[in-house]
């Protein structure tokens, strides 16, 4: 059924900051380190339904703080409509701290007394904005206490009045209510008839009832699930979905039958698990992609339980949640390798469907090397890495007006030009490559995990691979591909630079060094090449690319170290394929400002000023050329 809603879902309630422990087999106690993620039910049902395709808003309260600028800027770039999402200045966001002990063990430790989302209210959001969504997510994590009960009864009756769907997540966890000490987050059920009343105390409004075996007892008051969910029955006509882990789930539309197994099942996918955490968010996410689509319950049901199956095979709740690509594709045959976790492929979809979404064209000052400046005559005071942070200074000034703007530097004489452009600029690569001969080489000859683990995620890596031969092939393909799992590992996106001059043959050489690279299992997200003129050069360089790596997002054109002029004229004329992206360009910009700065020439303002004048040509070239810009990012779901 087609609705005019402009919202598919709203979710509201529980929004915090998970801390996950990397090392997997340890007690919380022995963890020592730990990635941040989104964390909470109702905030990981709003980044999993987005990911499957709908249209999703969130009611919360945050922090004013670091942590709650996170949640609310991850939420947003996952495309979840965050205008109700609040900034409480008296409260803290809520915090989890979570481990992987073993397959059945999970210590998880909640820092949530007085949190922000606890303090939801009305005033935070209109009956209209409920009115814009076909259905309404509240959960019973907001039931423990008497201010956010209050206001989940305001949420339910503003869109039971204007034909809203509400669902309600049973989401039981005791510790939220006192019923075991702080440190047995993890636990399921402890019997309370407070919390059942609770539950029950709005159940005629619900339009769908989601809970696991352990959660319809404590909402229908009885450990005997066929008693427990006649008991719900009784309180409401809603369908009820029963969950049940690696079994799958049942529905129950109707009557409660004496056999559990005599309603609607959707049987589970056999997988092997990873991290449970967020399974049953995973699979609400999924349930809810087909019953909001008005889809058979045997398909809401099939969607659930692999969603469910792909989240636990991963680390992490929110960033586990699949996207549609993924989810097709274990739909469609993924499923019958349970080993999820080890699957090159599937990593491959998850990584390269939940990336920033990245403006385009993207016209990058690529400030990452050092020799080309190292002869030039300096008057005292007047560094490298003073040059680079005034680049970076321009960046940041022409970048509101530039969208796609990029900057590319090295961590040594860049290194302050990094801290300058922080996230400031969406588009930040860094250099990683040590300058030289084949085979390959990183920063300080340190392996490439090493490096990368300080580095921020934003960044995208940066790696100009030199020109090997058949005795430092077999070396070069070995670092090349720790370079590839490495970032995939810490989720940054990769560039790789081939240097060639511009004529047909070399033009091949690229077309069979980009095959033998992705032959390998090196998948670069972007391929920064010399700008060739002639296009088949350009029919032959995509279908390279796109044969092992259909996901790339493109090319980005180096200048090669062409006068103005030439790179003007150039831009001007080359081949557009949608596929090329842009440019990332720096002798050309920077040469001639650069040397008359670091001669003390002309001051900081004349130097910012011919380089502010030298990109906007290029920028302009780009635009004015044939095919105009480039369509944004079309490996983005």
């Amino acid at each position: 059924m087609t609705s005019s809603r402009s919202l598919d879902l709203i979710t509201i309630g529980r929004a915090i900051v998970d801390i996950y422990g990397d090392q997997v087999g340890a007690r919380l106690e022995d963890v020592s380190s730990f990635s941040r993620y989104v964390g909470g039910c109702p905030a990981n049902i709003a980044i999993g339904t987005s990911r499957l395709g709908l249209k999703v808003g969130m009611v919360t309260r945050v922090g004013d703080d670091h942590n709650g600028r996170y949640l609310k800027e991850t939420l947003s770039r996952e495309g979840v409509d965050t205008r109700h999402v609040v900034a409480d200045s008296a409260r803290l966001t809520g915090v989890a701290f979570l481990a992987i002990r073993d397959k059945e063990t999970f210590p998880l430790l909640h820092y949530r007394e007085n949190c922000a989302d606890m303090a939801i209210s009305p005033e935070d959001y209109s009956e209209d904005y409920i009115a814009s969504a076909r259905a309404l997510l509240v959960s019973g994590s907001h039931l423990t206490t008497e201010a956010a009960a209050e206001n989940l009864r305001v949420a339910i009756a503003r869109a039971k009045a204007r034909g809203t769907q509400v669902i309600f997540d049973i989401d039981y966890r005791p510790v939220f209510w006192g019923l075991v000490g702080r440190d047995v987050g993890e636990s399921r059920f402890v019997d309370s008839a407070v919390v059942t009343r609770a539950c029950q105390r709005h159940m005629a409004e619900f339009d769908l009832i989601v809970g696991t075996e352990e959660e319809v007892h404590i909402a229908g008051g009885d450990i005997d699930t066929i008693k427990a969910l006649r008991r719900i029955r009784a309180l409401t006509q809603a369908p009820i979905v029963l969950k049940r882990g690696a079994a799958g789930c049942v529905v129950f539309p109707e009557a409660i039958p004496d056999i559990l197994d005599d309603g609607i099942v959707g049987p589970g996918f056999p997988v092997e698990v990873f991290n449970v955490v967020g399974a049953g968010d995973g699979f609400l996410s999924g349930f809810l992609s087909g019953w909001l689509r008005d889809k058979s319950w045997e398909d809401c049901c099939r969607s659930g339980n692999a969603t469910g199956a792909l989240v636990v095979s991963r680390h992490g709740c929110s960033p586990a949640s699949p996207t549609a690509v993924e989810l097709a594709w274990f739909l469609d045959g993924g499923r019958n390798d349970p080993a999820l976790h080890r699957s090159e492929h599937l990593r491959y979809l998850h990584r390269t469907t939940t990336r920033r979404p990245r403006a385009s064209p993207v016209f990058v000052m690529a400030a990452d090397h050092v020799a080309p400046f190292e002869s030039l005559p300096r008057v005292e005071g007047r560094t490298l890495a003073g040059l680079k942070s005034l680049i970076a200074d321009v960046a940041l000034q022409l970048a509101p007006r530039h969208p796609g703007m990029g900057v590319l530097f090295d961590d040594a004489q860049g290194e302050q030009a990094l801290f300058r452009v922080g996230s400031d600029i969406a588009w930040v690569g860094r250099k990683i490559e040590r300058t030289g001969p084949a085979p390959l080489r990183f920063t300080d000859d340190l392996p490439a995990a090493v490096l990368l683990a300080s580095w921020p995620r934003h960044q995208i890596v940066k790696c100009l691979v030199p020109m090997e031969d058949e005795s430092t092939q077999a070396l070069q393909e070995e670092r090349l591909l720790e370079l590839y799992r490495a970032t995939s590992m810490y989720g940054m996106e990769l560039l790789l630079e081939f240097v060639h001059p511009d004529t047909p043959d070399d033009a091949e050489v690229v077309v069979e060094r980009i095959h033998r690279t992705q032959a390998l299992g090196v998948l670069p997200d972007w391929w920064k090449l010399p700008a060739f003129s002639g296009p088949a050069c350009w029919d032959a360089i995509e279908r390279a690319i796109r044969l092992d790596n259909p996901m790339c997002r493109g090319v980005l054109l180096l200048g090669g170290g062409r006068a103005r002029e030439d790179l003007l004229q150039a831009l001007s004329h080359a081949p557009r394929p949608p596929f090329i992206q842009g440019f990332a360009v720096g002798r050309t910009l920077f040469m001639e400002p650069a040397a008359a700065w670091l001669a003390g020439e002309c001051d900081d303002a004349g130097f910012a000023a011919d380089l502010s004048a030298a990109y906007e040509q290029l920028a302009v070239a780009w635009r004015d050329g044939a095919g105009g810009p480039a369509d944004s990012d079309p490996a983005r779901p």
